[in-house]
């Protein structure tokens, strides 16, 4: 079996529950900017046809679950799938005559908010528990 250090880990959660304690709203209102980043990133990546499909992205309330908050996004136009993921090309017939590649509006924007949001969010939390000592 091996050993995992959750070095920090332990410091992280006692600064996130005294800000959660002390300040609840600034931890809702970061969720909200990192869910329109989101949802603009997204935006920004959408192929433009018609334009609906960029209309359709939205936000839902953040919601408390054992162990933190979360913020969920969606795209409500019907065809949004093929386009974020890809879809086969078939005749009438069904004979399939090739593969439209996704776009992968919503991945590529979690994966560069991956990278820059840990530390994004370190930072504010550390501020913020200075803040609020």
């Amino acid at each position: 079996m091996a050993d995992f250090e959750t070095k920090g880990l332990t410091d992280f959660q006692q600064k996130l529950q005294t800000v959660e304690r002390k300040a609840p709203d600034r931890i809702e209102d970061k969720l909200d900017k990192l869910g329109k980043d989101l949802r603009k990133g997204s935006k920004d990546k959408t192929p433009v046809r018609s334009g609906k499909l960029k209309k359709k992205y939205k936000l839902f309330e953040n919601e408390k679950i054992p162990g933190g908050y979360q913020k969920k996004m969606t795209n409500t136009a019907p065809h949004f799938h093929l386009i974020e993921k890809g879809h086969r090309l078939v005749t009438k017939s069904g004979k399939e005559i090739g593969f439209v590649e996704g776009e992968h509006m919503v991945e590529r924007t979690m994966k560069e908010m991956e990278e820059t949001v840990p530390e994004e969010l370190e930072q504010w939390l550390d501020d913020l528990f200075k803040e609020l000592k």
